[in-house]
């Protein structure tokens, strides 16, 4: 018999204690919106202005603004994204609790994230890059092996990241999430920090769906047929 991998791998240090500043990325179509939807409904605060069909942090997300801005590190434009992020990232580490956010793009800037709040970790999810390509492609009209090329450098961004820990990082896999979703939620509330409830745990299991796509799951139709 072969033993039953999980689907999440600490990598670097061991977390220790409640988690105060979570960043969640991979790619776009990843496992980013299950993942955060999972860490909402254990118990951690991933923002007061919350866009529900994908779990991200509008206040974040707008400060951050276009994506562009972070291709390359070293010019102004990267600087000036991080700048704008500041203040929003520390008002929030200031009220203080077990809080995250979810930026599929997070690995463009997750390093320079972590010194910006008092007990920083990284959860990086993982999929299969050809099934969020052609998610992506499907989507947006991007061109198939243009949205695999950027998935690829994003997971190899966030692998970059992963070999060089800057503080506890979490692996996960979105397949194997969809698999055992009873032992990611307990895997990923132990790495956060939290103790949920019988009901959230039961209801973050509920949430893990392979048709659930990245919409609201108070949206009419929900669960979408085709969403993987």
């Amino acid at each position: 018999m072969y033993e039953r991998t999980d689907p999440l791998a600490v990598i670097g240090p061991e977390p220790d204690g409640p988690a105060r500043g979570i960043l969640v990325f991979g790619a776009p179509r990843g496992g980013t919106s299950m993942t955060a939807g999972v860490m909402r409904i254990i118990g951690v605060d991933m923002g007061a202005g919350q866009n529900d069909a994908n779990n991200e942090d509008l206040d974040i997300q707008e400060a951050r603004g276009r994506v562009q801005r972070l291709a390359d590190p070293a010019s102004s434009d990267y600087a000036a994204a991080l700048a704008d992020m500041r203040p929003v990232i520390e008002r929030r580490a200031r009220a203080g609790g077990v809080w995250g956010w979810k930026d599929p793009h997070g690995a463009l800037y997750a390093r320079d994230a972590v010194s910006l709040v008092p007990a920083a970790r990284l959860v990086v999810v993982v999929r299969d890059p050809a099934a969020s390509a052609m998610r992506t492609s499907m989507l947006t009209d991007t061109p198939l092996t243009n949205a695999l090329a950027d998935v690829l450098r994003l997971l190899t961004r966030a692998s970059a990241i992963l070999a060089a820990p800057p503080c506890p990082m979490a692996l996960v896999s979105y397949e194997k999430s969809l698999v055992r979703p009873e032992r990611f939620v307990e895997q990923i509330a132990a790495f956060c920090g939290v103790e949920p409830t019988e009901e959230q745990i039961a209801e973050a299991e509920a949430f893990i769906s392979p048709e659930r796509g990245h919409g609201a799951t108070k949206q009419a139709g929900w669960p979408r047929q085709g969403a993987l």
